[in-house]
């Protein structure tokens, strides 16, 4: 899906994306040892990501895609609530999409 996805980036993050016939958003994480060297880390930030998913991701709710996070060395240190403005613009970019295909 790396190669075969759309992509956009945000200020913290890299976005991946395709479309599945779910009807309802998948999410992975794609953190390597370059990012960083400690597990703890790396962890830490897949945790603030998927917090910020779960407060902020209300309108990626109802999107049936397939998307990938890589997160940007910006996001170190940065809080839940730092990401939400990253969060609800993959959502708006998402729904601007999902309308286009449908007219």
């Amino acid at each position: 899906m790396l190669k075969t996805g759309n992509s956009f980036k945000t200020k913290h993050l890299i976005v991946v994306w395709q479309e599945n016939n779910l009807g309802q958003p998948r999410f992975a994480f794609i953190i390597s040892r370059k990012f960083s060297k400690k597990a703890a880390e790396r962890n830490r930030v897949k945790r603030v990501i998927k917090e910020a998913l779960r407060l902020y991701g209300d309108s990626l709710r109802n999107l049936g895609y397939d998307i990938i996070l890589i997160p940007k060395k910006e996001i170190f240190g940065k809080k839940t609530w730092q990401l939400a403005d990253d969060i609800k613009m993959i959502g708006q970019i998402l729904e601007k999409n999902v309308k286009k295909d449908r007219s």
